[in-house]
């Protein structure tokens, strides 16, 4: 039942209950105070009665959220998880049940708010991670947010096996241009046995990355980067990477860079003629690269004292790129 439902019958009950007891006193001609104290104790007892048994929070914004949710028209069972949610509304559970009931309504960008208020409280559970991104990523499917690439490239960090990680994943790498790590992940997922319509499409995919490398695929830089534990307590929250490719000699501007905000190591990124700071050569035209990882305090593409950064050299065909972040800039 609505809010409102319930207190319209509440008010009626309360209303019959007065007329009962207060109706025979008029009848009988009884004191006239005894009659109206009585018309004003009843709704004032059950008023008092209902707010020492009732667990709802009445008053508070949770409850105005309920109610203002129901006139736009949630379903029962969406209801139901709402008020849940409002009643205890520090605890994960409650809201990773909601999130579940608006995925199943096709509600993905109400979902997703729901798993984030889940994760807030339980920030420890990858099942959560990627409940979150997978709303995330069907509540705009023109696009793969930043937000959920970042989840999934964390997610299978831990978990390299994770068949709905490793989908999405795949998708996250293809849609920023890192077509060597969604060949891996998709490669990978084909090794699981999916079912033989997501086989299907898989190879799809694969098929359409072999076309395309020949011709338009830009060159990449397979790069995997790591942090020494002695250094992890010196990157502040919110360190800014940077992963610049330079010539060997370290003279002129970057030829390439990529900056990825706030990430998660260890972290497998791409660096691709996307990335190039002007209109060079492709990248695969150098027989060497330098290429520097460096977690920056500020956010500046220039280094400052104290930041953390490691560096490797970089040759074609020489497979995925190594660097260990174990150097502090002076």
């Amino acid at each position: 039942m609505s809010i409102v439902g319930f207190l319209a019958v509440a008010i009626a009950l309360t209303l019959v209950a007065v007329a009962v007891v207060v109706l025979p006193m008029v009848r009988e001609r009884s004191s006239a105070v005894a009659a109206v104290a009585s018309a004003l104790a009843i709704p004032a007892a059950a008023l008092l009665l209902y707010a020492a048994a009732s667990n709802f929070p009445w008053g508070s914004d949770e409850a105005m959220a309920v109610e203002g949710r129901e006139a736009a028209g949630d379903s029962a069972e969406i209801m139901a998880l709402r008020q849940a949610v409002a009643a205890t509304p520090g605890m994960a559970e409650p809201w990773v049940k909601l999130g579940d009931g608006l995925l199943a309504e096709e509600r993905f960008a109400e979902a997703a708010e729901a798993f984030r208020h889940a994760l807030a409280l339980r920030d420890d559970d990858d099942t959560l991670r990627l409940a979150l991104a997978e709303a995330i990523i069907l509540a705009d499917r023109t696009s793969i947010p930043e937000e959920a690439s970042q989840l999934l490239d964390d997610i299978l960090q831990r978990e390299p096996g994770d068949p709905k990680a490793l989908w999405y994943g795949a998708m996250a790498a293809f849609a920023r241009g890192e077509a060597t790590t969604a060949r891996e992940r998709w490669s990978r997922l084909l090794e699981l046995s999916p079912p033989p319509e997501v086989r299907t499409i898989i190879e799809r995919q694969l098929a359409a990355l072999a076309e395309r490398a020949p011709t338009d695929a830009p060159a990449v830089i397979p790069v995997h980067i790591r942090i020494d534990p002695s250094l992890a307590g010196r990157v502040p929250a919110g360190a800014v990477l940077f992963l610049i490719a330079r010539n060997p000699g370290g003279a002129g501007p970057p030829l390439a860079v990529v900056r990825r905000d706030a990430p998660t190591l260890p972290l497998d990124i791409d660096i691709t003629d996307r990335d190039r700071m002007g209109p060079g050569g492709r990248l695969d035209g150098h027989k060497a690269l330098r290429v520097t990882a460096r977690l920056d305090r500020d956010g500046n593409a220039a280094a400052t004292t104290g930041d953390v950064f490691g560096e490797a050299t970089w040759q074609p065909a020489a497979g995925r790129l190594e660097i260990l972040i174990d150097q502090v800039t002076p």
